[in-house]
């Protein structure tokens, strides 16, 4: 008797979960390829967030299901503070109603912290529009909460909300790149006011250089730095550059890459190269303004040292990198001061530009990157000294001065100059003489 009743209940189950499902499907046709992906039993609130921003944005834009002329943004599956929820379910429904995908190169999913609002971003290639809808966070707990507790009601309730409930913010902008470089004012006082929620410089920077043509292993760069600036593409080019200056087969493995100076290229190296922090294959050494000014000439513009230890002979090669950013502000038409206008559309405007003139020269990467040194390693100390905390790996290279030799010198210039002095002074007296 006791099993009977646990089949009836759970007959009865099953036909609640396919009953509610049916008639939410019913009620909006639209969640059906949804619904078929994940299962009538895991439908949930997240899924349909990113079916309800999905939708907005293409009824928005007037483009349909699968367009690859769209490019969507989101930071679903890293942010987590919606209360106890973490949000990559919000992708399968962005996923399965707009037809975006990573194997399309038309979804980029962007790196932010747990704490980060959930957002996502629709950009039309064609008309330049862009729509970004950032998630409330309260009224998506609340029905994830009353979710376990009755989720046939809570769905379809939530389904019946209106845009300006679920989002609490919608906007609609217009930035086409050509636009933003010629007419910068206005595009600068929507970034002021975060028509974006802040994300405005991500947003442009991706949307725009991924229309000129984003190549994949660039774009999960992106996704890791969050937006694209020159330092970035710097770090591309000096990936490329490393690739057929001192290939290896398993980098992984064989490279270790001295940061120094870091900047936005170590996020590219790391991604392409695998030469992660945590495994003891990427080390970053700060400069201070002291040990920059102290850099000869043609080291001004130093940016990694690369060790390959060939995993088959045991052979360590090294090369001394650099990265010549007078080139780059030359051939973009830029100034270097413009970097840190942050009062102004300076900041952005010289990053974006360079952005896109960068992007034609992503198949030449030896027109900036160039090769200042290349030595060997004797040993392993050797090595792990080049690594080690205190250490200054371009001093040991004689890429640099030490501080006591950099002190030296000035006291032997002054003695030059006073041995030239008498000198002088003696070659005078001789000639009052005669």
């Amino acid at each position: 008797m006791k099993r009977k009743a646990v089949v009836v209940v759970l007959v009865l189950f099953l036909c609640s979960a396919v009953t509610g499902s049916a008639t939410i499907v019913s009620d909006c046709p639209g969640l059906e390829p949804l619904v078929e992906f994940v299962g009538a039993e895991d439908l949930s609130v997240l899924d349909l967030v990113g079916f309800k921003a999905a939708d907005r944005a293409m009824n928005d834009l007037s483009v349909s299901k699968s367009d690859t002329n769209i490019l969507v943004l989101t930071d679903a599956g890293y942010v987590s503070e919606i209360g106890d929820y973490t949000t990559e379910k919000a992708l399968d429904g962005l996923m399965q109603t707009c037809g975006a995908s990573r194997g399309k190169g038309n979804l980029i999913n962007v790196h932010k912290p747990y704490n980060a609002p959930l957002w996502f971003a629709f950009f039309d290639n064609v008309s330049k529009d862009c729509i970004y809808l950032e998630a409330n966070s309260e009224v998506l707990k609340i029905y994830l909460d009353r979710a376990k507790l009755e989720r046939e009601a809570a769905l379809s309730d939530f389904m019946n909300l209106e845009d300006d409930s679920i989002f609490i913010r919608v906007a609609k902008e217009n930035i086409d790149v050509d636009k933003l470089l010629s007419d910068p004012e206005p595009w600068q006082e929507q970034m002021v006011a975060k028509v974006f929620g802040g994300n405005e410089f991500s947003i442009i920077t991706l949307c725009n250089v991924w229309a000129k043509g984003l190549p994949n292993d660039f774009l999960k760069c992106a996704e890791l730095h969050d937006h694209i600036c020159p330092g970035l593409t710097s770090g591309y080019l000096i990936a490329e550059y490393l690739k057929e200056e001192l290939p290896s087969s398993d980098p992984r493995r064989e490279y270790t890459i001295i940061a120094i100076p870091p900047w936005c290229k170590e996020d590219v190296l790391i991604t392409i190269f695998e030469t992660n922090v945590g495994h003891k294959r990427m080390f970053v050494k700060w400069l201070t303004l002291e040990q920059m000014q102290m850099l000869p000439k043609e080291a001004k513009n130093v940016a990694n040292i690369v060790i390959k230890e060939d995993q088959k002979t045991g052979k360590r090669e090294g090369i001394v990198l650099a990265f010549d950013w007078d080139k780059v502000f030359e051939g973009s038409g830029t100034n270097a001061t413009d970097l840190r206008d942050f009062g102004t559309y300076k900041w952005w405007w010289v990053r974006l530009k360079q952005d896109m003139w960068m992007m034609d020269y992503l198949d030449s990467p030896e027109t900036f990157v160039s090769t200042l040194k290349l030595f060997t390693v004797d040993s392993p100390a050797e090595l792990e000294k080049l690594k080690s905390a205190g250490v200054n790996p371009l001093v040991e290279l004689g890429i640099m001065p030490g501080k006591a030799e950099a002190e030296k010198t000035p006291s032997i210039l002054w003695l030059g100059v006073l041995a030239a002095i008498v000198i002088a002074g003696a070659l005078a007296y001789r000639i009052r003489k005669k």
